[in-house]
């Protein structure tokens, strides 16, 4: 009996990792998105997000929209193709301008999508040079010398 529920357990579970193994991406990779913020200005970093898929990887764009800030394209892997997306949202950080680019390959592993993020990374680095560093600080301004002005304008 023993020997039946081992060969039994063992036949389900070859079955079960066969299957996934086989099978296309599931939800839990449908969720993986990733991001990634870079301190350049929106232009640069749309012109270069685009010119990354279309000519450096040669994927087919199927929509894009430099308003809205979204790229939909086809990852081609081995002569398939899945569809994938691009989204950049203009930001501020430390008073300079951000572009955070998130992109989604829902059938693709997680390390695809790194790997397209990191690679626009070294574009950009390449194409325009390091980031601007922030604006220095504002110096504060003294309250105390703008009441001294206002009274002698009063005195003339």
């Amino acid at each position: 009996m023993r020997a039946l529920f081992t060969l039994t357990f063992g036949l389900l579970l070859a079955f079960h990792v066969g299957w996934h193994a086989g099978r296309p991406a599931t939800s839990s990779t449908a969720e993986a998105r990733r991001s990634d913020t870079h301190a350049y200005r929106y232009e640069q970093v749309w012109r270069s997000a685009v010119r990354l898929v279309r000519v450096d990887y040669g994927f087919p764009v199927r929509d894009r929209d430099p308003e809205i800030g979204f790229v939909l394209f086809d990852y081609v892997d081995q002569g398939r193709s899945y569809p994938g997306s691009l989204e950049l949202v203009r930001g501020t950080e430390s008073r300079r301008e951000i572009v955070r680019v998130t992109i989604n390959i829902p059938a693709m592993p997680s390390y695809i999508e790194r790997m397209v993020l990191d690679r626009l990374t070294r574009k950009l680095r390449e194409e325009y040079g390091s980031p601007l560093p922030p604006p220095p600080e504002p110096e504060p301004v003294a309250e105390d010398d703008d009441e001294d002005e206002d009274e002698e304008d009063e005195d003339e």
